[in-house]
This record gives structure tokens, sequence and C-alpha cells, in this order.
């Protein structure tokens, strides 16, 4: 009881838990038994490799420039808190492998209460095998979060807050008709919905196949070729934002050395919206990164890329869920770089650095923005099962529009995690 006492005191003196009623109380709890776990952090978890996998995570997050305000405007700061209970399922049965891990979480605002809200996390996909020569994946996942500060309207102009709801479902497979050869093909659906801002719903419906040259060295030279027809069910009258996209691009992974990879993702995109032509666009886009092992602790990730800002997910065939682009935005022409280094310092602590830069071209009214990203991290891993982040980061945006807002913002993150 002391503890439970100390530990609920501490809570409320960082903000936590104000409000009033069983609700409050009850967040209070649960806070409370994840930074008890956290603390006791008894050595009777699960082992590696066992089918269920409970978490809880606590982070503590602030932003001082929420409002995307420019320096002369009126910036306003915030610091927040993320609750997160979770579980992770991890089985193979047989040659099947069925992979879930679904989550809740809690954020809290200590000054902009109208952010507060409640989010759900879920990923699942089954790695199927059929014989020595089929399989693929069939997958859904849910996120249900606040709107991204970031994410903009049809007119570049930042969306109201929102609670954001994506969706997506997929299947895809492949047949290994050769040694060295395989056909694949697949199908996904994407949906994301603001639950405050009907207009800017948006359905994706994919479809794709492809051939691979698989060398001994699993090396993979490949073409795909895609399919996406874009819909906004409930778009204002006149905006005209409907789409169809045709890819065709080769589809490259490749080890140069044991401690260098490349993997590309290129060649012609077309997309014709339904109306307004003026706005179709056929040009090159691709992405190419390389991965560099410099040394046993350290290495690097650099990538660039010239793409459509827009709508599908990036997502390799052996992965369990790919991550989605900005699904809000289909009007732009992105063009970037990105390092990433990591340094492994012990085998317990390690550091990462991160520097972006990506200008964008819109394409549907007269602006373009320059965006810089800048992030510095460190991971400490006290006990097997705890896992504690702390970040910090730097972004900016400037934009030649006059409509537009230029602004800075920085920030950080104390996050923890702690699995049974």
């Amino acid at each position: 009881m002391p503890m439970q006492a100390g530990i609920a005191a501490a809570l409320h003196s960082h903000g936590i838990g104000k409000g009033c009623g069983e609700t409050v109380r009850l967040r209070i709890g649960v806070v409370q038994l994840g930074v008890c776990l956290l603390i006791a952090a008894q050595p009777v978890l699960a082992a590696e490799g066992d089918t269920f996998t409970p978490y809880v995570g606590y982070g503590i997050y602030h932003d001082d420039n929420i409002s995307r305000q420019p320096d002369d405007g009126v910036r306003s700061g915030d610091t927040w808190r993320k609750t997160t209970v979770g579980i992770r399922f991890d089985k193979e049965i047989s040659r099947q492998r069925v992979r879930v891990d679904a989550s809740l979480n809690d954020t809290r605002y200590d000054d902009f209460s109208r952010f507060d809200n409640d989010g759900r996390r879920l990923l699942a996909n089954w790695n199927w095998v059929m014989g020595n020569r089929f399989s693929g994946n069939v997958g859904t996942s849910y996120i249900e979060t606040l709107t991204p500060f970031n994410d903009v309207a049809a007119d570049g102009t930042p969306l109201p807050s929102s609670v954001r709801t994506q969706r997506r479902s997929f299947a895809n497979g492949g047949w290994h008709f050769h040694p060295a050869w395989r056909v694949t093909a697949g199908v996904s659906r994407d949906d994301v919905n603001y639950e405050d801002i009907p207009s800017a719903r948006l359905s994706i419906d994919a479809s794709e196949v492809g051939i691979d040259y698989i060398a001994r060295s699993q090396n993979r030279i490949g073409l795909v070729l895609r399919h996406s027809d874009a819909t906004y069910p409930n778009q204002l009258p006149g905006l005209g934002s409907d789409y169809t996209q045709d890819e065709v691009k080769a589809n490259v992974k490749w080890r140069l050395t044991g401690k260098t990879d490349l993997q590309f993702l290129g060649g012609w995109a077309r997309r014709r919206f339904d109306s307004q032509v003026g706005r179709d666009f056929t040009g090159p886009d691709a992405r190419l990164t390389a991965n560099w092992a410099a040394t046993g602790k350290t290495s690097f990730t650099l990538a660039a890329w010239r793409e459509l800002g827009s709508g599908i997910y990036r997502y390799d065939r052996e992965a369990i869920v790919g991550e989605p682009d900005d699904l809000s935005s289909n009007y732009s022409r992105n063009t970037g770089a990105s390092i990433k280094a990591n340094w492994q310092a012990t085998a317990k602590m390690g550091f990462d650095a991160m520097l972006q830069s990506e200008d964008r071209d819109y394409n549907r009214i007269d602006r373009s923005d320059r965006y810089r990203k800048s992030t510095l991290g460190m991971t400490y891993l006290p006990l097997r099962q705890l896992n504690i982040r702390l970040s910090v980061y730097d972004q900016r945006l400037n934009s030649d529009a006059t409509s537009a807002t230029t602004y800075r913002t920085k920030g950080f993150q104390i996050a923890t995690r702690y699995e049974f």
C-alpha cells in the first residue's frame, strides 16, 4: 500500500489522473499497474518462443508547437501521456505461422484535453505454405489513433484534430515453378476515415502481379505490375479526387557484400483522375534503400526517393504487415532522401540518429514545400523484458505559398515497454 500511495502521488504530481470520477480512478489504476510492473520487473516472464506475450507500455511526450504555427504566430505546446496494454500471439502450426499483435491505449493531454483519445491497434498475419512451391501471406490491420498533426487536406492545409481509423486487408502468394523463378500475385484494400471529417474518407483497392528471378545467393530481381483504384466516397462536390494508378516497376533485393545490401522498387507510374484531366501524372516513380553494417555495432541506412505522395502500403512479401504511407495525400510529387545511423554501444544500450529531407510539389495548387526532420534517440534494456526509449526531434516545414503555414516544432519522448 505505501508503494501504491507513493506511485499515485508521483503520478498526480506529473499531471496524470487529473479529473474526477471512476473513469479517472480506473485510468490511474491502469497506469499504476504498469508502473508497478516496470519497477518490480520480476524475471518470471515467458521464455523465448512462447505463444503469448502480454505487454504494457507508458510514455511521456512533448511538442512545443502542436498548432504548427509560424515563429511569429501564437505557438502552443503541450505534454501528453500514453498508457498501452497489449498482447502478441506468435504460433507455428506445422509449416504455417500465425502472428497477431493487439493493443489498447489511452492518451491524455495536460492542456489540450480535446485531444484526449482512446486508441486501438491490431495487426494479424497468416504466413501460409502449401507444399514446396506455394507460399504467401493473408492479413489485416486496424489502427485507430489521433490524426497526426502533419496530416493535410486537399488544399494543403492541416486537417483538424480528429480520430483517424485505418483499415487494411491483403492477400498475396507466390508459386516457385522453377528453383530460380517465382510468379506472384496479390490484392489489398485500404480504408482511412476521419471521425469528424467525413469528406476526407479514402478507399484504395489494389492488385498486382509479378515475376522474380532468385539467385542461389537469394538475391532477387523482379518485375511488378500494379493497378490501384482510389475513391473518396464522401468528397465535397466538384473536388474530383478519385483516381486510378498503374505502375510498372523493377523490384530488386541484392546483397552486394557481406555488409551491404540494396533494395530498389522503381519504374514508371501513371495516375489519372476521373475529372480535371490537367491533374494527371505520368513519370518515373522509385525508391532506393542501402543498408550498410559498417562494424559489428554500427550500421547505416540511406534512402532516396521520387514518388507520388499517396496511398499505397509499402510491404515486403515476407513481412508481417507493411507500414502505410500518408493515405490522406494524393496530390503531391515527393523527392527526398534520408540517412539513419545506429550504434549498439553495449549489449543493453543503443543510440540512433536520423536526418530526412523532402521536397513536395503539389499538382492541384500552386504550392511547393520543403520538409526537414532530425531525430536523436537512445534505447536502454535494463532487463531482457524491459525497453526504455528516449528521443528528441526537430521538424521544419517551409512553404512558398502565402496561404500555407511555415513552422518549426521540437519535442521529446520518454517511453517504456515491459513484456511478460
